[in-house]
């Protein structure tokens, strides 16, 4: 059937190429619309409890991540020309489009007793503007006597103040946050320029966007970068430039292909589909190599081109397909997982491993076929004495000495187990970046005097309409609340009852000692000096804020917090084992109920979704591989013996992991499926020419390990130093993920590499007794 095929292929190669150039064009114009994800990637499937939960939260009380800020350290910030330049940068910010509101300190207002209409009325502080030194003193004594933005805005140790910036739904979650990040960021780097006073800038909108930004620029020069690298180690081996074109030509095809297929699926990119370039050049590079090499092995045997890429195809192509396409399965087991998001990368990554073997099987020969023959210069690398030697010696190695290549083995499992007892799953909202970053940095900034800017939610259920009302509730939410701003990891909560003691020290004319709940006796009144002010137009804010915090039935209450970057590991043990146990002390015996939620929980659970799926993803993997090997094999003692070189790599990976405290989080588990990948393209292809081997040489099993061993060594040594090379580049990058990814799957590649071709020729000689017609 493979000889049917190559005489069609380069029969039609013309018109085959001209297909795959329309399809590679139309593909490309479909991928200029593929877009960034700018909405936080769904890591939690929508069946999950706790996911639902959190999507009432959003419904009912708004949005709790879409808050940025800047903030300050510098007294000067309390002269009166350099507070007038924050009012009027303040103002500025409100102005652009998409800014829903600003929360500063010369926009804040109190609340003023209206004796005469027996209602609150919200005054602003700053109203008419200080003009001198001493107006703006008087009136930052009345801030500091508004007791509801206490430790929110300012901190009264060291004088450090925060604004905090709310950004509308439409512009949080589309391509148009980009622009208004950028205008915020101008007008607070003119008012920096200006007042001489140094901003931080922290809050989970602005940090997406920078990180974001910064990766997509990384990515980009890392990517050329490590195609320049790969085609250079390409053209040392070669000593053609046509291979090199080639090679390139096929991994630009690829990932075109990939692009178009994101637009395609109407997929976004997010932090999963945007590895799948790196992930597609580890499967273009090997087929272009084994593709050419072979190519060149067979001119070298017969001396016809057309003869030579006629065999390349009837006896690589079906390797090559079973490659790709156990390679291919890999990524699609993510498909059964229950992460949305990872379902998307399966999908995408699979469908172009299995698009790489059709345009490799085509392109490759094709474009052969009009370039000249290779030169005795070209092929000169095929008896190229030290790869001669080392082949030889793998030879040797796997004659007389097994022993040690067990005994080295068992070392690496050992210590691969090992390590992987002291493997931990960890990840941070804010992650990957070093930590000398601006971003970084100006996060410590913000969790030194604020405590933190990433929010935390918990809701107290009444368990009934107008349940809030009932006696003794809002004394018990006081009790939460107290607990609460106890724990050093939190922000004090802000919450409906902050507003009851803001009325109520508003109803006694801002005496600091007045906040505080109501008693039963004075909660009539002040009530409906709540209900009177609540019906004006004039506190429509207000009653947007009341709203922010008690739903529409007055069931529910929110509680907002602040907290820490303090990792997934922290946080599950502040809230599992602090907090829920606390709350639940607090309200035994009563029918309140409470329960966490918010985007830094949604966060955790997400990140332990994302990992459980791609370490059952890559065990189920590692089955499907067995099953296609045993499908390509028909002999289960080479299935066994060809899973152990491609779980080697795979347990040192993780032992390494643990022993040099790499933590166990999306940006780094992926390199599991890279690694298997490449590990099984090894095999695969030993394999492969080992069974066709055993066919030729009657048997002989030592002899065919040795043919396999100098016909597949070139290809495979080839592969692994190319991909090394583009991926060692990886490690200079600033990111803590990229660097890991470069780092972990460069090693690893070598290790898979030296594996199938010292580990795997020992196991067939020592454990297959293969006799004639057993495999097939």
């Amino acid at each position: 059937m493979w000889d049917k095929i190559a005489e069609f292929i380069l029969r039609y190669k013309l018109i085959l190429l001209l297909v795959l150039f329309a399809i590679t064009a139309y593909m490309g114009y479909r991928g200029r619309m593929v877009e960034l994800n700018y909405a936080p990637t769904p890591l939690v499937p929508s069946s999950d409890k706790e996911m639902q939960f959190y999507e009432k939260f959003v419904r009912d009380f708004g949005l709790d991540e879409n808050v940025m800020a800047f903030a300050m350290q510098d007294q000067s910030i309390y002269k009166i020309d350099k507070f007038k330049q924050l009012a009027d940068l303040c103002e500025q910010i409100k102005g652009i489009e998409g800014i829903s509101e600003v929360l500063a300190v010369p926009r804040l207002q109190y609340l003023r007793k209206d004796t005469v209409n027996k209602r609150f009325v919200p005054e602003k502080i700053f109203q008419p503007f200080p003009t001198t030194q001493a107006e703006l003193d008087k009136a930052m004594q009345k801030v500091s006597t508004v007791r509801l933005y206490e430790s929110q805005l300012m901190n009264k140790k060291n004088g450090a103040m925060l604004v905090a910036v709310g950004i509308e739904k439409k512009y949080l979650y589309s391509s148009k946050r980009i622009p208004l990040i950028e205008k915020y960021k101008q007008l607070c780097q003119k008012f920096e320029k200006e007042s001489g006073i140094k901003l931080h800038y922290s809050g989970i909108p602005y940090v997406r966007t920078a990180i974001a930004m910064k990766v997509k620029g990384e990515m980009n020069f890392f990517l050329w970068i490590s195609a320049l690298v790969t085609a250079l180690v390409v053209y040392v081996f070669y000593r053609s430039i046509y291979p090199v074109l080639v090679s390139v030509g096929l991994i630009l095809i690829t990932i075109i292909w990939a692009l178009g297929t994101l637009a395609m699926f109407n997929y976004r990119i997010t932090l999963l589909t945007g590895l799948m370039p790196p992930i597609l050049v580890i499967v273009a590079i090997p087929n272009a190599i084994y593709l050419i090499t072979k190519y060149q092995q067979e001119y070298l045997h017969s001396g016809n081109q057309q003869e030579a890429l006629k065999k390349v195809i009837s006896k690589i192509g079906f390797v090559t397909i079973i490659v790709n396409v156990t390679t291919a399965v890999s990524f699609f087991v993510f498909i059964w997982g229950e992460v949305p998001v990872l379902a998307e990368f399966g999908i995408a990554t699979g469908l172009n491993t299995c698009f790489a073997f059709v345009i490799s099987i085509i392109f490759v020969p094709a474009v052969f076929s009009y370039l000249p023959p290779p030169s005795a210069h070209n092929i000169e690398h095929l008896s190229f004495k030290p790869m001669h030697n080392l082949l030889n010696g793998l030879v040797v190695a796997s004659e007389k000495y097994r022993g040690l290549t067990y005994g080295i083995t068992i070392a690496i499992m050992v210590v691969g187990a090992y390590g992987m007892t002291r493997v931990k799953a960890l990840a941070y909202i804010v992650d990957d970046i070093p930590e000398k970053s601006e971003i970084v940095q100006d996060l410590r900034f913000f969790e030194q005097n604020f405590k933190g800017v990433m929010p935390l939610e918990i809701i107290v259920d009444a368990g009934k309409r107008k349940g809030i009302r009932q006696n003794g509730v809002i004394q018990k939410i006081d009790s939460m609340e107290r607990y609460l701003a106890s724990l050093p990891e939190l922000q004090e909560p802000v919450s409906y009852i902050n507003l009851l003691k803001t009325a109520t020290q508003a109803y006694y004319l801002g005496d600091t000692d007045s906040y505080r709940l109501p008693t039963k006796n004075e909660l009539p009144f002040i009530g409906n000096y709540i209900t009177a002010s609540a019906s004006k137009d004039s506190l429509n804010k207000g009653r947007n804020m009341l709203k922010s915090f008690i739903d529409s039935t007055e069931q529910r209450v929110r509680i907002s917090l602040k907290i820490a970057d303090i990792g997934t590991v922290k946080m599950n043990e502040l809230i599992n084992q602090k907090i829920k146990p606390a709350l639940e002390s607090i309200l035994k015996g009563t029918k309140l109920k409470a329960q966490v939620t918010g985007s830094s929980m949604i966060f955790v659970k997400g990140n332990d979704y994302l990992i459980d799926s791609l370490i059952s993803g890559t065990w189920m993997a590692v089955l499907l591989v067995a099953i296609a090997h045993g499908l390509l094999f028909f002999n289960l003692r080479i299935v066994i013996i060809s899973l152990v070189p491609n779980i080697i790599p795979l347990v040192l990976t993780a032992g390494l992991m643990g022993l040099l405290g790499v933590p166990l989080k999306p940006s780094t588990i992926i390199i599991f499926s890279i690694v298997l990948g490449i590990a099984v393209d090894n095999t695969v292809h030993f394999l492969a020419r080992y069974r066709l081997a055993l066919y030729e040489l009657d048997y002989d099993i030592q002899q065919a390990v040795e043919v396999s061993i100098r016909e597949t060594g070139y290809s495979m040594i080839y592969t692994s130093v190319a991909l090394f090379g583009g991926f060692i580049i990886f490690v200079i990058s600033d990111f803590g993920g990229t660097v890991a990814l470069g780092a972990l799957t460069s090693l690893t590649l070598l290790v898979a590499m030296i594996a199938n071709l010292t580990l795997l020729p020992a196991l067939l000689i020592t454990f297959d007794k293969e006799k004639k017609g057993e495999f097939v």
